[in-house]
């Protein structure tokens, strides 16, 4: 049996378990903080509109905020590299095929991506849990995996062969990226929970430097 949107089974406890406790861990800080830093007015009603007006911005598990990365990271990096290859082509009718292998092969890695970063995070789990040198080496092999697994799915696209080459372009981005949205996951998130304002400039902004970069490349 699977949850609602499809991406893991209900029958594993252990990583239900974590989302769960997580998320109660998360809101049970947010709402701390909320109290202490609220003022404290006077009367009853005014202590409601008060509570009512602080904001509670959505936060992500590791599971969840590594999925978004891996699918930015799935989809802009290769996306740069096509983009490249199809305007050396030039225009006309010619371009018609590669160009739809091309998008076929970005959209493979994106959904690759985003589901193999899904569980990367629930291997990673609670960031603080390791130590700062063995957290920086598990992020660098698990890039490692991540490159090899959607470079190949990706590449597979392109009549099977592309599966040798795919991880040769997925690997050196995934080596420069993951390590990046690991330090900085760890640093902002709390309980492994990372709010929506803190996880979307990783998310998206990683990714598009490194596809800036590609396209920068003369």
């Amino acid at each position: 049996m699977y949850d609602t949107s499809g991406s893991r089974s209900v029958c594993d406890y252990a990583s239900l378990d974590y989302d769960v406790n997580a998320r109660i861990n998360w809101l049970k800080g947010e709402l701390a903080r909320a109290e202490w830093a609220a003022p404290k007015p006077a009367g009853v009603n005014e202590r409601a509109a008060a509570r009512r007006a602080v904001p509670l911005g959505r936060a992500f598990t590791p599971s969840e905020a590594y999925a978004w990365f891996g699918a930015f990271l799935g989809l802009l990096p290769p996306a740069a590299i096509f983009g490249r290859f199809l305007y050396s082509l030039g225009g006309g009718e010619k371009i018609l095929y590669p160009l739809l292998i091309c998008v076929s092969m970005t959209a493979v890695c994106g959904l690759v991506g985003r589901a193999f970063a899904a569980h990367v995070g629930r291997l990673v789990g609670e960031p603080h849990r390791r130590s700062w040198p063995f957290f920086l080496f598990g992020s660098l092999l698990l890039a490692l995996l991540w490159g090899l697994v959607t470079g190949a799915a990706g590449g597979a696209v392109c009549f099977g062969f592309g599966a040798l080459f795919g991880p040769l372009f997925a690997v050196p981005v995934a080596l420069a990226a993951f390590p990046v949205f690991a330090t900085f996951h760890r640093l902002l998130s709390r309980g492994g929970m990372i709010e929506a304002r803190s996880l979307w400039p990783l998310a998206y902004g990683i990714p598009g430097v490194i596809a800036a970069t590609i396209l920068s490349i003369k």
